[in-house]
């Protein structure tokens, strides 16, 4: 899938905690897609994210994206 991307902005909508205090969430949002043929296509996503602590500043531990990656074999 990579090999035909040449840029991608994603894009968060809304951000879902799995309860009060949660360092786990799931996201939703689109990635928009500049591909090397000069095509372009804007693709949903969701994913799965655990946020960990390090000397103070939260990170991403662990994430997980789910997109149809059929999208950019059919761009415009």
């Amino acid at each position: 899938m990579w090999e035909k991307v040449a840029s991608r902005l994603h894009t968060v909508h809304k951000i879902f905690p799995f309860g009060q205090d949660s360092t786990e969430v799931m996201l939703f949002g689109n990635v928009a897609y500049g591909l090397k043929d000069g095509r372009k296509a804007d693709v949903e996503w969701a994913g799965r994210a655990k946020l960990v602590q390090e000397g103070g500043k939260w990170k991403l531990g662990f994430y997980q994206v789910y997109l149809d990656s059929a999208a950019v074999q059919n761009a415009k």
